[in-house]
């Protein structure tokens, strides 16, 4: 048996619920922005551990609301008219998930360095100066070679005016830019919210365990198996942690807990030789939350995929570049599920669509963030905007056009994913718009000026783990969950993009003059470099359309389709089309075992004991995640605080 929605099972206490967001709820989550964006950039980039915004769920959020949730008790005893309410708890919450997509290793992390690098690095060798900064525009990246010098040695203060005159134009740009994306995904998301919150009753599995420390953190703490969880979780990493630092102190391992590349020595089977069992706790609990069934085809497509990689070393297809095309496969399946979420919500969009022009059959606005007319407007113009950007930096109107249609389904797809099912990751590395469109066309036949542009939107398209739009999504969820007014909640969440992306600005900024990044000291090198590098390769060696690469890509989206056909056809149907999706990314491959461990408890425990079987495990497993995100989010902490490489507890 499955658990029920969100909606639910997970109700606010009437007593707690706001009808507005307060500003005490946004002062708060506003004042932790630059603390916690700097904790992720320290973390992320510059140690490479915790990679706490390459999860579904943000560990470094949930833990900080966690230790504010534990405050508000004592308050709620001692002063109970000062305790914030679950409203408000929330509030925070999705205002710095915000934020932390700002921060995250798909935003700015990746846009600052690239911003940074054409210019520094042209040299006579590689003749950049005439074969790529032509085609850039000056105001759209940093020009002055001293200052990126500075940057990318490091051991400069970032508080100077020479800094802030280098710097002023692209940041700008850059800021209007994605202050208009994320305006677009937030109409987007409006236009959704009623059919998946209120028609489709979507469970929202990411959000269940926020919410549960916002509305019940004491009956969680008065649980024994909680506890449990969280002290065997917790215990695990403090010891793996001394392990790191002291390596005489015993380890438990949970990372590469066993490789595969240890006995599979021999063709066809060194094909899955890359393949590790890995533990980690907090995936286990996460997605003991899943759906059986989506839970099951995870792991099960996996499973596919590797031996699909076997077949291919076995007859020799592994000689063919890129060959079986897994990226392709799985870029396929999101415009496929991107493509699926519209045309189940057809009714629903033709509702709105009258809803828009006054006719009759409207839907009720009511509840909404605001009117379907206003919404659909700001979509419209948000969209025309960025095409418009697009242009202005060089590209054609068409191609602009393509581009953002397929951005956009990739948000539909991410954000149906985790409303419906909540994957614990759902990256999708090297399969953006720019990617799709190259190998469909051919580089060969796309102009400088439009590659050129591919490059500079290279920061918001490596990969998806943490992308905006579910999480708007999300906070209308959390909105509705705790009686909070969407609107209210709407502008919460425009207040924390001005914030966070102004935080995350900073804390990037901010640690890259302090340590730089040049000759691969941090990773921030290599987000530079991949999209410049590319361009550069487009350039010496054109290529024609990849028909192979396009054709892996149709099959991806046609399989995916005929997976969702059969779940709206037949109830039994086991595999599901998320599972297939996702099953091709890096994360996937870290976490497929944790994911199949906890199907296989789930799958005994609702078998033999039902939904009260299930609802009594369920601290246990909320425990594992909470002790691993604390202690976690401890070492992240510790090792930014006295400059040392600590122990990451996943990645």
């Amino acid at each position: 048996m499955e658990q029920k929605p969100a909606s639910d099972n997970l109700q606010a206490n009437d007593d707690q619920a706001r009808r507005l967001v307060t500003f005490r709820s946004i002062a708060i989550g506003c004042a932790l922005m630059p603390l916690l964006s700097l904790w992720v950039v320290q973390a992320e980039l510059i140690w490479y551990t915790g990679h706490s915004t390459a999860i579904s769920l943000f560990s470094h959020v949930t833990a900080t609301v966690f230790v504010i949730a534990l405050a508000n008790l004592a308050v709620k005893q001692r002063w109970p008219r000062m305790a914030l309410s679950a409203g408000e708890l929330m509030t925070i919450y999705v205002m710095l998930c915000v934020s932390g997509t700002f921060c995250s290793h798909d935003m700015v992390q990746v846009i600052v360095p690239l911003l940074a690098y054409p210019v520094f690095n042209a040299n006579p060798q590689n003749q950049w100066a005439t074969k790529i900064l032509p085609y850039v525009k000056n105001w759209a990246i940093c020009m002055d070679k001293a200052t990126l010098d500075e940057i990318t040695a490091g051991n400069f203060s970032l508080y100077r005016l020479s800094v802030l005159k280098a710097w002023w134009k692209p940041l700008a740009f850059w800021s209007v830019f994605l202050l208009t994306l994320m305006a677009s995904m937030t109409f987007l998301m409006a236009i959704f919210r009623q059919a998946w919150t209120e028609k489709e009753r979507l469970s929202f599995p990411v959000i269940q365990i926020p919410f549960m420390i916002a509305s019940r953190l004491t009956d969680l703490l008065r649980s024994k198996l909680f506890w449990t969880g969280f002290t065997c979780a917790a215990c695990i990493d403090i010891l793996n942690g001394l392990h790191f630092l002291y390596p005489a102190v015993p380890e438990l391992r949970v990372i590469r807990a066993f490789r595969l590349s240890e006995y599979l020595v021999e063709r066809p089977w060194t094909a899955m030789a890359g393949v590790d069992v890995n533990l980690f706790p907090f995936v286990i609990g996460l997605a003991f939350l899943l759906p059986t069934d989506l839970a099951f085809s995870c792991w099960f497509f996996f499973v596919v995929y590797q031996a699909q990689l076997v077949l291919t070393s076995a007859v020799g297809l592994q000689e063919l570049p890129g060959f079986p095309f897994p990226n392709q496969q799985g870029g396929g399946g999101y415009l496929a599920i991107g493509l699926l979420s519209v045309w189940i919500a057809r009714r629903h969009l033709g509702g709105v669509f009258r809803s828009a022009i006054g006719l009759p059959g409207g839907l009720d606005e009511s509840r909404e963030p605001m009117s379907y007319r206003a919404a659909l407007i700001g979509l419209c113009a948000t969209f025309g905007l960025m095409v418009l950007y697009g242009r202005a930096l060089g590209a054609r109107f068409d191609v602009m056009i393509v581009f953002f249609v397929i951005f956009y389904l990739y948000s539909l797809a991410i954000a149906r994913m985790r409303a419906e099912l909540g994957p614990p990751a759902h990256d999708l590395h090297a399969m953006g718009p720019d990617v799709i469109i190259t190998d469909t066309v051919g580089s060969s036949n796309m102009s400088n000026e439009n590659l050129g542009v591919f490059s500079l939107m290279y920061g918001f398209n490596r990969a998806y783990r943490a992308h905006y739009a579910p999480h708007s999504m999300e906070g209308f969820k959390l909105a509705q969950l705790t009686k909070t007014t969407a609107r209210s909640m709407m502008l919460a969440m425009f207040t924390a993009l001005v914030a966070g992306l102004a935080s995350a600005w900073w804390a990037v900024l901010h640690t890259l003059y302090r340590c730089g990044f040049s000759g691969g000291r941090s990773v921030a090198y290599y987000f530079a470099s991949e999209p410049w590098s590319r361009f550069d390769a487009w350039q010496t060696l054109p290529e024609g359309p990849n028909v192979a690469a396009t054709s892996a890509m149709c099959i991806g989206a046609l399989f995916t389709f005929f997976l969702g056909a059969m779940r709206m056809r037949f109830t039994w149907w086991l595999w599901h089309p998320v599972g297939y999706a996702t099953c091709f990314s890096w994360s996937m491959g870290k976490l497929w075992s944790c994911i199949f461990v906890a199907w296989l408890a789930k799958a005994i425990i609702t078998r033999y004991g039902g939904a009260k079987a299930y609802q009594k495990a369920l601290p246990l497993f909320v425990g594992m995640v909470l002790g691993e995100f604390m202690v976690g989010s401890f070492w992240c902490i510790f090792g930014a605080i006295i400059k040392i490489p600590v122990y990451q507890f996943w990645g």
